[in-house]
């Protein structure tokens, strides 16, 4: 029997797809970068109503159920009982800047930018145990330059979008966040595009403030494992940053970006999902859109020979969390960039699953 597309969307977050020899020549020629390793580079495309991301060229992908294939001059999802079109998002305009290494599209609005691939938690004694982020620049891409490419890109590309901006923590969180104070002004001297930010907490709180100022809109900070012990074992460079603290900014972040204009990730697969739903029940309720992506062993994560994250655990969080979402007041629809994208994970679908099933009452 044919998949609900919402469970179809878990195994294949979980589980990546494979793609066919013929299928693999036309969509590596047409976008360069899809086979390169790690989360920055997974895959997105469009099936049904669905956005989904999908890992295509990690070692555990090779055991995935689902191909990516080319027939009759058409991209399609076969296996699992499915055969089924999907749709990749197009390549951005060329600028012949910086931009153009570092812009893609995730969904039809969200353009994905890491400008920073070099992290202070980078070491073997502290990088964050899920992370597959490789080093391939000493610093981050001066505000400067990025936002000129960014003019370019914004004056050759129709209709609205929306700038998400994520990365390594340079130096530490308060220098990272002045960054992103620092391009945020500088895009705002020309345009009003909607500018989300993925940081982790300041310790001076008060530069949330001038986040909003500069022209930020949506502010994310990855909590991503709920039990404090836990944490320490799997992100033992950002543990030192306590969850006290976290919830002090997701608290202080709403003040300043708004109810629902703040999110934060928890990472399921590598922790019981009782933590995590319970984490996002208390996440949900001081105003921040709580999100769970799977574990996926990445090649170049020191948790490579782990365990995928289960498709099923991820989907009974999912629904668990859309409901949350509706009890909260909390819709992605109203937060662009990442979270409205979500590409990544469930709860979007969910919560506009509850909403259909709704209005048939």
């Amino acid at each position: 029997m044919k998949k609900d597309i919402i469970q179809l969307k878990a195994e294949l977050l979980c589980l990546g797809a494979k793609v066919e020899k013929e299928a693999a020549a036309l969509l590596a020629a047409e976008y360069p970068r899809f086979f390169d390793k790690g989360y920055v580079h997974a895959v997105n495309f469009r099936l049904a109503d669905a956005n989904i991301n999908v890992s295509v060229s990690e070692a555990f992908a090779a055991g995935s159920p689902y191909q990516i294939v080319h027939r009759e001059g058409s991209y399609r999802l076969v296996g699992g009982g499915w055969d089924a079109p999907i749709r990749f998002y197009p390549n951005l305009p060329h600028t012949g800047t910086v931009v153009d290494d570092l812009a893609q599209l995730h969904s039809p609005t969200c353009v994905n930018i890491w400008p920073s691939t070099n992290c202070c938690y980078d070491t073997p004694e502290l990088k964050c145990r899920f992370c597959s982020l490789q080093p391939e620049a000493e610093k981050p891409v001066d505000t400067g330059e990025l936002s000129r490419g960014l003019k370019l890109l914004l004056a050759r590309t129709p209709g609205e979008l929306a700038l998400n901006f994520s990365g390594g923590t340079y130096g530490d969180p308060d220098s990272m966040v002045r960054y992103w104070i620092d391009l945020a002004r500088k895009i705002r001297d020309f345009s009003d595009v909607s500018i989300t930010a993925e940081f982790a907490p300041p310790t001076d709180l008060r530069l949330l403030e001038e986040m909003k100022e500069a022209g930020v809109n949506v502010a994310i900070m990855n909590l991503e494992v709920a039990d404090p012990e836990l944490r320490k074992k799997i992100c033992p460079g950002k543990s030192r940053i306590s969850y006290e603290h976290y919830h002090e900014a997701f608290r202080e972040a709403v003040k300043v970006f708004g109810w629902g204009m703040v999110s934060s990730v928890l990472i399921g697969g590598i922790q019981p999902k009782e933590d995590i739903m319970r984490e996002c029940e208390v996440i949900a309720s001081e105003g921040v859109f709580p999100t769970v992506m799977p574990f996926r062993p990445m090649d170049d994560c020191v948790y490579h020979g782990l365990e995928r994250c289960r498709p099923e655990d991820l989907l009974e969080m999912g629904e668990h969390l859309g409901g949350l979402l509706m009890k909260y007041g909390l819709d992605f629809r109203k937060q662009p960039g990442c979270t409205e994208c979500g590409g990544c994970s469930l709860e979007n679908d969910c919560r506009r699953r509850r909403e259909r099933l709704a209005a048939m009452k």
